[in-house]
């Protein structure tokens, strides 16, 4: 439990924080309005039976646990689609429900206790109901006032750090660039020499020079079409069976209803480079299951791998990160990308819905 309570604390440190000094000034901005009002009775209010430091601590407590929950279990939730709306009003209600029982039950304890100076100026029986209304709509616009806020300054960093990560891709693209023309010329020259004596090899040359191509092509809008990308992808299939002289298994199901579909290069290509680098294609009992599906302006695509169990080549997961930051920045809302995986399998399923 203990454990629990300073991990919550490490991970929301600086948005409590932030709620605290919101809450501070707050409770600074009513008293002093009701200050210049009525400067008596503001201290006889504010500081309550409790006394001053304490109803401040309380005021401070209540205000960044009640912010909290709305901005960051109910509002930013329901924005992002985390959780049904249902749900979303049952823990507004719940919390306002407890709010107005501790408020009304401070209220009566100081009515019982002979403390009720409603000839003062302090609130009667009958007004405090919609005090309490007016004090809770408050509470939900500056709730919903901060989460946009908070929407606003993730969104930003977000793109600041995407831009950040862009540049160093373009970067690093270029730092290891090689000249294309140098590359073909050099694999046309390595296919005439081969041919005459090794026409697989030669092939394999002319199957490696056809994915080089189309791996430093561009397209103007920055997109192909599915069939170019499944073309490539079939001569990187066809390239790794051949350097384990045909001995993968691998289980390829495609159904193509449109094929006027342009998607984001290499995508899927990396998704199959990533099953040959990281899988055990060896087991029949698990082969790589790739299955392609496209209908009128929606792809699907499922690829599953049986987990290498042997000396895996260095990997931090920048390729499925680069795929997901892509799809994001390309198709937002329009495209899901999930990663599952187990023991034995490791599986990705990529759906995208393009505009009509």
């Amino acid at each position: 439990m203990v454990k629990l309570v300073i991990k919550f604390f490490k991970a929301n440190g600086s948005r409590l924080l932030l709620l605290t000094m919101f809450s501070l000034f707050i409770y600074s901005l009513f008293f002093t309005l009701s200050y210049v009002v009525n400067p008596e009775q503001t201290a006889k209010n504010f500081a309550g039976r409790a006394g001053f430091p304490l109803n401040i601590l309380t005021f401070l407590l209540e205000s960044v646990i009640t912010h909290y929950i709305l901005i960051f279990e109910v509002i930013l939730p329901a924005m992002h689609k985390q959780r049904s709306y249902q749900r979303v009003v049952i823990i507004a209600l719940l919390l306002f429900a407890i709010k107005f029982t501790l408020n009304y039950s401070n209220y009566l304890y100081e009515y019982r206790n002979g403390n009720d100076n409603s000839a003062d100026g302090v609130l009667s029986n009958d007004s405090l109901g919609w005090v309490l209304i007016i004090s809770y709509l408050f509470t939900l616009i500056s709730s919903f006032s901060v989460a946009l806020l908070f929407e606003w300054v993730h969104k930003d960093k977000q793109r600041i750090m995407l831009e950040k990560q862009k540049t160093e891709a373009e970067l690093s693209a270029l730092k290891h660039q090689i000249n294309p023309h140098f590359l073909f010329n050099s694999l046309s020259f390595i296919y005439g020499k081969v041919f005459k004596l090794d026409k697989e090899t030669a092939d394999s040359v002319l199957i490696l020079a056809n994915i080089m191509r189309y791996a430093l092509g561009k397209s103007p809008d920055g997109k192909v079409n599915i069939m170019d990308e499944l073309e490539h992808m079939k001569n990187v299939m066809e390239i790794n069976q051949r350097r384990h002289n045909n001995g993968l298994n691998i289980s390829y199901h495609e159904q193509i209803d449109d094929q006027s579909i342009s998607i984001l290069p290499l995508i899927l290509i990396t998704l199959v480079e990533n099953a040959f680098k990281h899988g055990d294609l060896h087991d029949p009992a698990h082969p790589l299951v790739i299955r392609v599906d496209t209908s009128v302006n929606e792809l699907s695509f499922d690829i599953r791998n049986k987990k290498g169990k042997g000396i895996k080549e260095l990997s931090n997961g920048i390729g499925l990160q680069n795929i997901r930051q892509q799809l994001k920045l390309t198709y937002g809302k329009q495209s899901s990308f999930l990663v599952e995986e187990n023991d034995i399998c490791f599986n990705v399923s990529l759906k995208i819905t393009f505009a009509v």
